[in-house]
C-alpha cells in the first residue's frame, strides 16, 4: 500500500494527476491549473484540499518515498544480507530508470523545502513517520540482518544504511545525468566494483561481497 491509498479521494486524484503530469512532461509541468485541469477539479479544490501548490508538493514527494519503499520491501530477506542489501540498491536504480522525473524530485530541492518546512514548524524529528522516514527504515532494517550476521563491523544498521543510501544515490543520480555514458555496463563496471570496496571497507571478505553481488539479476 503507499500514501495514496490513504487519502481522501480528491486528495488521490490530484496526486495522481501531478504523477502523470510529472512522469510526461516533467516539474516543469506541475503548475495548479495544469494538475486541476488534468483531476478535472477546479484550482479551489487544490486549495481546499491541499491549501495550494506547496502542499500537494509534499503529498507527492510521500508518494514518490512511499512507492520506492515498496520496491524496496519487494526485495525477500535470503540468506545472504549482503546479496539482499546490492538487490535494494539495483531495484532503486531501477526505480529511478523506469521514474527519473519523480526520483529527481523526491531527493531534489522540493524534497529539501519539505524538510525544512517541518523544521521551521518546530518539528525536530523531520522525516519521523514519513514515506521518507519508512524507506530509511527498512534499509537500516536490511542492514541490521548484514550487521548481526558478522559481514560488516558497523556499529549500527542505521549508520551503514546511511552511508550506503549516499553511495547508491550519488551512483544513481550521476547515472540519471548522462556521466557514465562512455560506459558500456556503468553497473558492471562502476556500481558493482564500488559496492564490493564499500563492504570491503566495511569489513567484509573481498571474495563473500563479490559473490554475493554477483547473485543479484539486473
Amino acid at each position: 500500500m503507499t500514501t495514496i491509498d490513504t487519502l481522501p479521494a480528491r486528495q488521490g486524484a490530484l496526486v495522481e494527476a501531478a504523477l502523470r503530469l510529472l512522469s510526461e512532461y516533467g516539474p516543469a509541468a506541475l503548475k495548479a491549473r495544469t494538475v486541476t485541469s488534468e483531476a478535472d477539479l477546479t484550482t479551489m479544490a487544490l486549495y481546499t484540499a491541499f491549501g495550494g501548490m506547496p502542499g500537494l508538493m509534499s503529498a507527492v514527494v510521500e508518494e514518490g518515498f512511499a512507492r520506492l519503499d515498496s520496491r524496496m520491501r519487494g526485495i525477500e530477506p535470503s540468506d545472504d544480507s549482503i546479496a539482499d542489501l546490492f538487490s535494494m540498491a539495483i531495484e532503486c536504480r531501477r526505480f529511478a530508470i523506469e521514474n527519473p522525473h519523480l526520483y529527481d524530485l523526491i531527493f531534489g530541492p522540493e524534497s529539501r523545502e519539505v524538510a525544512r518546512g517541518r523544521l521551521l514548524a518546530g518539528d525536530a524529528l523531520s522525516t519521523e513517520g514519513t514515506a521518507y522516514h519508512q524507506s530509511f527504515a527498512t534499509l537500516a532494517n536490511a542492514c541490521d540482518r548484514a550487521v548481526e550476521a558478522g559481514r560488516v563491523r558497523s556499529s549500527s544498521g542505521r549508520h551503514l544504511a546511511a552511508q550506503l543510501w549516499s553511495l547508491v544515490h550519488g551512483y544513481i543520480s550521476l547515472e540519471l545525468s548522462g556521466h557514465f555514458a562512455g560506459f558500456a555496463d556503468p553497473v558492471d563496471e562502476i556500481l558493482v566494483p564500488l559496492a564490493v570496496s564499500f563492504m570491503t571497507g566495511q569489513g567484509d571478505d573481498p571474495g563473500q561481497s563479490m559473490s554475493s553481488t554477483t547473485k543479484t539479476k539486473i
